[in-house]
């Protein structure tokens, strides 16, 4: 054990001396003064320091400051020439591990105090490790990071300089864990963070801040020019391959970028910044950066409200559906209808689901409501049904998260039977991209689907991650034709070569077409030219309550729902839930 003693009377040294080397274990070191003392301990090794609180450098709460900032690693006895209990308090609260009065301490009580002591800061290092690293990484916690954070911010206020905050979010990680699996995860957590280690100065600060979240704070990051560097330096070190547990992955990271002080004081507030800048690089495409505005904060005021008012919709009934008639071309009448959700806010008036529904599906409140209008779908065809109106099928948008749910086809399956709806009259719509996020669990739920007797309908085909094999192995019935393709027709060469590829692409795999947004009789004709026989658009009518569509229903047997000689003038388009 190495002990420094740090005492100035020469009488107490030698007593204090003959105590210790009574043990064969101790390495006395003695230091006359704190400025000796800091020098000593500046070559490490010590255990634990004696440390006189009369000094002819310092005295009191003084000398104990000026050793735990030499070397906080390191326990510290403190003497006393004379017995004083608010001193000693004091000091004790201040992380001293053990206050003694000289000459009271015979050998053996001396070094039972200092092993003590030395025992008792090897505990409290363990804690304060376990309480602001992170075992996984070895890197500081959120804790740990924001302890640094006031301090940097502390010392930029003195001396009038600039910390920079960059918030880190790994882009593919849920994909990386839910594929390979969680210990691949924590792999390729630990190369992140070895990797941006690579990337920062001596002095820096990094951390994991939980999940896939780092952050590093660098002082003296004069200007925006050389923060961008640094970011743009931290894309590339992460884009590399990773090799993890056999397998080549690649990943990339969306950083957001805030300063101390330009755009705020607070520390807590900093951090909030630097998360909406990282949201905001990842809504922009991901892999790249942003810089946080104050324009990101009061959008994001805005999206917490909006996501306060959607929730209080769910809880008070307040959406309600409309329905968008989907019409046979070659004998004009109806053939379906696609149920759309709309929203009447009391406070904001009419919402557009282009405004509400993705800040519903960011919050999670999509899958909830995914389900009431599948429940209310369910729940009007039966009412129709027992009215003995004929019936047509009615689809449903499924989003993303409601589709990832684990049990969606049992839930689905269970709507059905609770309003004992034929499953063929209910259809799902779903984007190529939903798919296309784990190909193999959405292989076994379209299965669980088709087997329930529901139609499944590619949503928007043609403006996603369009692939020809998935067409081949999901059970898909219909493709739908994107409203920006029919909208192009007459003026773009391209649009009516992709129309004419999907049209012939699902005649060919034996699938119904469905063209979207027909607003003219151009349109209609160019659709049915094509071979394309049944379309939705404002050309057939404006989306319409459940008591405005039985009408149709009871017209649908012996008559037709026929498009006007002229076209209607085009009202704001309306969106699916």
């Amino acid at each position: 054990m190495k002990l420094l003693l740090v005492e100035d009377n020469a009488e107490d040294a030698r007593f204090l001396g003959a105590l210790l080397h009574r043990s064969d274990d101790v390495e006395l070191v003695h230091a006359r003064s704190l400025h000796d003392a800091c020098g000593a301990l500046a070559a490490g090794g010590f255990d634990a320091v004696l440390l006189s609180l009369q000094l002819p450098d310092a005295r009191g709460m003084e000398c104990v400051d000026t050793i735990q900032a030499a070397d906080g690693r390191v326990a510290v006895v403190a003497l006393a020439g004379q017995p004083d209990e608010a001193l000693a308090v004091d000091i004790l609260n201040k992380g001293v591990q053990d206050y003694l009065v000289k000459w009271e301490d015979q050998g053996r009580t001396l070094l039972r105090s200092v092993r003590y002591a030395v025992e008792r800061k090897r505990s409290a290092l363990q804690l304060s490790q376990l309480a602001q690293f992170d075992p996984l990484t070895e890197l500081g916690n959120r804790q740990y990071f924001q302890d640094q954070l006031q301090r940097a911010t502390a010392r930029a206020r003195r001396e009038g300089s600039r910390v920079a905050l960059f918030f880190l979010d790994i882009d593919q990680f849920k994909m990386v864990n839910d594929t390979l699996g969680h210990q691949a995860g924590d792999q390729l957590l630990q190369e992140v963070a070895q990797r941006l280690a690579t990337q920062v100065r001596a002095g820096d600060i990094m951390a994991r801040l939980g999940g896939d979240e780092f952050a590093i704070l660098m002082e003296g990051v004069s200007s925006a020019v050389d923060a961008g560097n640094i970011a743009q330096q931290l894309l590339d070190v992460i884009e590399a391959p990773f090799g993890i547990d056999g397998h080549q992955v690649q990943v990339t990271t969306s950083i957001g970028i805030t300063f101390y002080p330009a755009d705020n004081n607070d520390t807590v507030r900093l951090l909030k910044n630097a998360d909406i800048a990282m949201y905001q690089a990842k809504d922009s495409g991901r892999n790249n950066f942003k810089f946080f505005t104050e324009r990101m904060h009061t959008e994001l005021v805005e999206y917490h409200e909006l996501q306060h008012d959607i929730a209080e919709a769910l809880r008070k009934q307040g959406f309600h559906l409309v329905f968008q008639p989907k019409v046979n071309l070659t004998t004009r009448r109806l053939q379906g209808l696609e149920a759309l959700l709309r929203w009447d806010c009391p406070k904001r008036g009419a919402v557009s689901p282009a405004k509400f529904i993705p800040v519903a599906e960011a919050s999670g409140h999509i899958v909830p409501l995914g389900y009431w209008v599948l429940t209310s779908v369910c729940e009007i065809l039966k009412r129709w049904e027992q009215a003995a109106l004929p019936l047509v099928p009615v689809s449903v948008n499924v989003s993303t998260r409601q589709f990832q749910q684990a049990d969606f086809s049992r839930r689905v399956a269970g709507v059905l039977e609770q309003f004992q709806v034929a499953p063929q009259l209910v259809e799902l719509e779903m984007t190529e991209g939903l798919l296309m996020q784990d190909t193999d669990a959405a292989h076994r739920t379209l299965h669980e689907l088709r087997t329930l007797g529901v139609r499944i309908s590619i949503d928007d085909f043609g403006t996603g991650h369009s692939c020809l094999s998935y067409l081949r192995r999901f059970p898909i019935d219909v493709l739908k034709i994107d409203r920006s393709f029919v909208h192009e027709v007459g003026e773009s060469e391209d649009s009516r070569i992709i129309i004419d590829a999907i049209i012939s692409l699902a005649r060919s795999l034996r699938l119904e077409t469905v063209a979207e947004g027909v607003e003219t009789n151009a349109q209609l004709d160019f659709l049915m030219e094509r071979g394309c026989f049944i379309a939705q658009g404002y050309l057939f009518g404006m989306p319409m309550s459940a008591t405005q569509v039985e009408p149709l229903l009871r017209e649908a047997q012996d008559d037709t729902v026929r498009a006007p000689a002229c076209a209607p003038p085009r009202p704001a388009r309306a969106t699916g839930s």
